[in-house]
């Protein structure tokens, strides 16, 4: 997760001019919920160190104080990327809507947030199971309209659920999208697939969760009572106009407020807001390890534990060659290399 974060940022200050500041990232699922609002209505964080700098995070709950960003590994990182797809959005509207299958797919492990352990209500009053538990389990007694099931698990033609790539998801005229630890890391992307995407309700949202309406981008599931996939998906079918529009409006919001520039810009404007409220001068006198970002970018790109995690190079051979902030080649590596092994691991990848 950090090697894209870094590479979006390191981007951003090469298309920008950003300001000075200091924040810290997160990059697990769920760090906004260790904040604590106090009474004055200011935040905390309860646990040494104190004092951090704003916390920035791809996910959080709206009662917690962290700074959204972009998840900017699953936008640019795997071979599935969004922006990956991006490219192939063309090739994917070849696929005519009255052709695709009127299955409603899902595929997914099957892990759930906290807030499915009863947090989460539903309409009718009765708390929200895990969506992934559950829509595997519906699966069974709805064969005809329903694919949605978990990794590893059996079909009722004898065989195991496997891994369907992104790239073919998008014959489907119906996606399920349900949220693991955190929001799901394939609904922005899923949004780009020209498909109907039926969202499960949760708690946590990611920085563009805002922007986004249901009916209008998705239509949302787990909603008003466990089965209303059911009711949604014939909704759907009795009315496949509207839920083409709706397939087409998401796929139009992905295009234009999701793309890398959108991103980038998105980080400009958060950081210099974020500046405004710098109460003291940000220099590197105040840290005991202060990397000029494409050292660090480089070092992650070589490193053997993060070289394969992200595309490194994409990046540097269109900033990084001559980054005055940067090092000939890769000569400043080895004692890098020795600061990033002074540290504990939980500072460096979150464990190897």
């Amino acid at each position: 997760m950090l090697p894209g974060f870094l590479l979006e940022l390191y981007e951003t200050s090469q298309v920008y001019k950003l300001p000075d500041v200091e924040f810290s990232y997160w990059q697990d699922d769920n760090a906004p919920a260790e904040t604590v609002k106090k009474a004055d209505g200011t935040w905390t964080w309860p646990f040494p160190p104190h004092g951090l700098p704003p916390i920035m995070a791809w996910a959080k709950n709206k009662m917690h104080g962290a700074l959204l960003v972009p998840y900017s590994s699953a936008f640019r990182c795997p071979r599935d990327s969004f922006d990956a797809i991006v490219s192939e959005v063309h090739k994917m509207s070849e696929m005519p809507w009255e052709q695709r299958s009127s299955m409603a797919f899902g595929r997914w492990n099957i892990f759930c947030a906290w807030y499915y352990r009863g947090h989460l209500k539903l309409e009718d009053g009765t708390p929200a199971p895990c969506p992934r538990n559950y829509y595997n389990d519906l699966y069974y007694n709805h064969t005809d309209k329903l694919l949605t099931v978990a990794l590893n698990r059996n079909l009722t033609n004898g065989t195991t659920a496997t891994s369907v790539s992104l790239h073919e998801q998008h014959k489907f005229k119906y996606l399920v999208s349900t949220d693991g630890w955190a929001v799901s890391s394939k609904f922005d992307k899923y949004m780009l697939l020209g498909s109907l995407l039926l969202k499960a309700e949760g708690l946590t949202y990611a920085f563009y969760y805002p922007a986004i309406q249901p009916f209008e981008h998705y239509v949302p599931i787990m909603k008003k009572h466990k089965d209303d996939l059911l009711d949604m998906l014939e909704w759907a079918k009795s009315h496949d106009a509207e839920a083409q529009r709706i397939a087409q409006n998401a796929q139009a919001f992905a295009m234009r407020h999701l793309n890398r520039q959108a991103r980038l810009c998105y980080m400009f404007h958060l950081i210099t807001q974020l500046s405004k409220h710098m109460r003291y001068q940000v220099d590197c006198s105040r840290r005991p390890a202060c990397i000029p970002l494409v050292e660090e970018i480089k070092f992650l790109s070589k490193y053997v534990h993060t070289a394969n995690k992200c595309r490194y190079q994409e990046t540097l051979m269109q900033y990084g060659h001559d980054d005055p902030d940067g090092l000939p080649g890769y000569s400043g590596y080895e004692e890098l290399l020795k600061k990033h092994e002074a540290q504990p691991q939980y500072i460096l990848f979150g464990g190897h």
